[in-house]
């Protein structure tokens, strides 16, 4: 079964801000391992929904920030 994307192109490069936020952040309190490690694991997530396009809470929630036409994921070589 193939996902459907659910987060438009404006929440993707907000999501893709807030990852490269919260990497420097994991940078920045490296002395603070607990504080590091949860905003490399925020980091990761955002950039992970950000690449994908798909959102699991969104999903849980019904929600999608999609125009009609992102619904079906990124396009692959040789699709229309």
């Amino acid at each position: 079964m193939r996902n459907r994307a659910n987060v438009g192109s404006a929440d993707a490069l907000v999501r893709w801000i807030l990852a490269a936020a919260f990497f420097v952040a994991a940078i920045v309190w490296n002395h603070i391992p607990l504080v590091a490690l949860l905003a490399a694991l925020i980091a990761l997530v955002m950039a992970g929904t950000a690449l994908t396009r798909v959102c699991p809470i969104y999903r849980l929630l019904g929600v999608s920030t999609c125009k009609l036409d992102e619904t079906k994921g990124p396009k692959g070589p040789g699709q229309p």
